[in-house]
């Protein structure tokens, strides 16, 4: 057994954390309502119709993995920066010239379209923080033509904040200079703008759409696009809860399944339930977690391939595997997450066991280690929907009409 290092975010105040566990590949099935059973073509070449927001998408291809997470390149004045996609944050934070311990390239150096704000903000992590100058500056996402002039940070001091684990447990260098909040305006730290509420007030259409993979994915500004994303069904949508000032685009989990059995749970013991991009791991309020455990160290094969791993489920540990993800999904029910439909009724996701609480890493020699997609969380994280449970299909943030759709896409290889 191998140790894999994550964080999941500290939903308290401004602590915010990244990282997570490694992911997998493939796609789930996405059911509509009181289906007891995803089509078996769910996969197949589709033509739509797709129920897609209106707006022309710019694609942009997304790097890195579950662990130190996915980032896209920015321009940041006449700079590139590969910053993490975190949809929980709002601040667009990168490592500074003056960051003696970064230990990342390339770093930031303030030209002559930057004005300093004299002043720093912050931001800490359940596994490190930074410190950081504040200036404005112009930023612009690759593919984007609209620029937005923004205050962000600089980071002069950090702990803990940039790791160099890469991915595939260090097999594949990947080393992020910063991260890019594309979460509500309320994430950004004092002293610092939103990125993505910056880039709207633009006039960029308030949509955006993410595919992750076991390496790499996509990041669609402004609209979907079903080819691109290889999409293969319909989008489905339940609505963002409405809060005025959230941290978070949170949603309702109504009810959660494993091998098509519910384990009796509803609405209110999940709470609202924060979809999060930075975060690599489906976390789980304690009773949630305890009865999903247990039922899923109740399979046979559990014991008899994860060498006994009794109460390993919820740790950064990771068992080295014969068996191919596909044996996995054979062998594990998969797990079914239920959500209020926009428009009346419910619609259900189920996903394999590899696209949710085995997700797989395969390093450069072939070896394959399954790694734990669910942590147990607290009263004070709640529930977090992050990319272990995003895997497979591509996720819509249409905050235009206030909902969160889901779609099966085969883009994944």
């Amino acid at each position: 057994m191998v140790t894999r290092a994550w964080a999941v975010r500290a939903i308290v105040s401004t602590m915010i954390a990244t990282g997570g566990v490694a992911c997998s590949s493939g796609s789930p099935s996405v059911m509509g309502e009181d289906s007891d059973a995803a089509s078996a073509d769910v996969l197949a070449a589709y033509d739509g119709p797709f129920d897609l927001p209106e707006g022309n998408a710019v694609t942009v291809p997304l790097k890195g993995c579950g662990g130190p997470g996915y980032a896209a390149e920015f321009k940041v004045g006449s700079q590139a920066f590969q910053l993490t996609i975190d949809t929980g944050s709002g601040t667009l934070a990168v490592a500074s010239a003056s960051c003696d311990d970064c230990d990342v390239s390339p770093v930031y150096e303030p030209g002559a379209s930057a004005v300093g704000q004299q002043k720093t903000t912050s931001d800490n992590y359940a596994l490190g923080g930074w410190t950081g100058e504040v200036y404005s500056d112009s930023v612009a996402l690759e593919g984007v033509d609209e620029k937005v002039k923004m205050d962000l940070a600089a980071i002069g001091t950090q702990s803990g904040f940039f790791k160099d684990g890469g991915c595939a447990f260090g097999t594949i260098p990947f080393a992020p200079q910063g991260i890019v909040g594309f979460g509500p305006a309320a994430a950004s730290v004092t002293g610092t703008d939103a990125f993505w509420s910056k880039l709207t007030q633009g006039g960029e259409s308030n949509v955006f759409a993410v595919e992750v993979c076991s390496s790499g994915g996509l990041l669609m500004i402004g609209g979907v696009d079903p080819v691109r994303g290889d999409l293969r069904g319909p989008a489905l949508y339940t609505p963002i809860l409405d809060s005025a000032g959230s941290l978070y685009y949170s949603v309702t989990v109504s009810d959660l399944r494993l091998g098509g059995k519910s384990l009796g749970f509803g609405a209110s013991d999940f709470g609202a339930t924060a979809v999060d991009t930075g975060s690599s791991v489906l976390v789980l309020l304690p009773d949630v977690f305890h009865a999903l455990a247990s039922k899923i160290e109740d399979v046979v094969a559990f014991s008899t391939d994860f060498d006994g791993g009794m109460s390993w489920l919820g740790t950064t540990g990771c068992f080295s595997s014969s068996l191919s993800p596909a044996e996995i999904d054979t062998m594990f029910p998969a797990l079914t997450l239920s959500f209020p439909r926009v428009g009346g009724g419910t619609f259900s996701l189920d996903l394999k066991a590899t696209d949710s609480y085995l997700p797989p890493t395969t390093e450069r020699d072939g070896s394959t280690y399954y790694c734990s997609g669910i942590l147990q969380g607290t009263a004070a994280t709640g529930t977090v929907l992050g990319t272990s449970a995003m895997l497979g299909h591509l996720v819509i943030f249409d905050l235009a009409d206030g909902k969160l759709g889901f779609a099966p896409q085969a883009f994944c290889p």
